[in-house]
């Protein structure tokens, strides 16, 4: 299921990698270890990591921000056999922290001069280890959650990245494959405007997304997504009553009813349409087992205006989302 993505990289991301982070460090420090005159300790546990770990985007850049403090525990021999246990704690793993400013506090159970050797080895032998491994994080954080904040120039497609404004307005047609989500019209019935009677249909759509109900949910009503799927400013948030402006104000409306991650009620109106005259616009999201099917159903569309209503949802918002956020297949 694919996570939603900063296209053009043009606003600030930020994902939560600290559970990532607890496991990569378990994997690259429990069984490290190190000699020093006879003397060996290992690392044989994380005991814990706690702190905060993330991975941004802001215009175009990659910043990792993290700030950890971990306890491993260890054990070792001495020259002699002297077998010993005990912990280190490391108070701050974090982005800025330069290698010789790391603090190592090593503990050794039921501690005497007999165990102190191993003291040695953990200071001059272990912790230089430890080191490398905390100076190679940042770089991995990067390459394995990189392209979760951004994506690679040659890897955006072919959707263009200037604002476009719908369709209504600019009267460019829009090549739209058969294959594609498409709206049936349904009887029609009336419905009055601020200028006077206006003939109206039902439009209805199923639309299949490959991703889950909550994201989608986020995607139509977050202010920043909208904003890069609609490639422009986008005014909207999930207040009930609250107005919502796209596409430099082509598309209008206001928000009637919100059920998070369920159902979504808006009036909805093209700027060309009569004045004063809104649809009202219906989703409803069914949650699958690969995806999630959204439901949509449009009351008072003008007659005449169906196929225009129908290319603008199309192509400006499933087509541009599907391509935008890797949520299924575009055609």
């Amino acid at each position: 299921m694919s996570n939603w993505k900063n296209v053009n990289n043009w606003h600030w991301v930020s994902k939560n990698c600290l559970n990532w982070a607890q496991t990569y460090f378990a994997e690259q420090l429990v069984g490290l270890e190190a000699e020093k005159n006879g003397s060996k300790v290992k690392v044989t546990k994380i005991d814990e990591i706690t702190g905060d770990c993330e991975l941004n985007n802001r215009k175009s850049k990659i910043i990792t921000i993290y700030d950890l403090q971990i306890k491993l525990d260890w054990e070792g021999t001495t020259a002699d056999g002297t077998e010993a246990t005990g912990k280190i704690l490391v108070p701050e793993v974090a982005h800025d922290t330069d290698a010789d400013d790391y603090v190592f506090e090593i503990s050794v159970n039921d501690d005497s001069n007999d165990k102190s050797p191993i003291r040695e080895v953990i200071r001059k032998a272990l912790t230089p280890l430890l080191i490398k491994k905390f100076e190679t994080f940042s770089e991995d954080l990067i390459k394995y959650h990189g392209a979760d904040v951004h994506i690679e120039k040659e890897k955006l497609g072919t959707a263009d990245a200037t604002v476009r404004a719908p369709e209504s307005v600019t009267k460019q047609k829009t090549s739209v494959n058969n294959n594609t989500t498409s709206f049936s019209s349904t009887t029609s019935t009336k419905s009055k405007s601020s200028s006077g009677k206006v003939n109206t249909t039902t439009l209805d759509d199923v639309v299949e997304f490959q991703t889950s109900a909550h994201e989608l949910y986020e995607t139509l009503l977050d202010g920043q997504r909208v904003s890069i799927w609609t490639r422009g400013p986008a005014k909207i948030s999930k207040e009930k009553g609250s107005k919502f402006e796209l596409f430099n104000g082509n598309v209008r409306g206001e928000l009637l009813e919100t059920e998070p991650d369920k159902k979504i009620v808006q009036t909805w109106r093209l700027q060309s349409w009569p004045e004063g005259h809104y649809s009202t616009v219906s989703m409803t999201f069914e949650q699958g087992n690969d995806g999630v099917k959204l439901h949509v159903k449009q009351t008072g569309v003008p007659i005449g205006e169906e196929e225009l209503t129908q290319r603008n949802w199309t192509g400006y918002y499933w087509r541009s989302i599907k391509q935008t956020f890797g949520f299924g297949a575009v055609f």
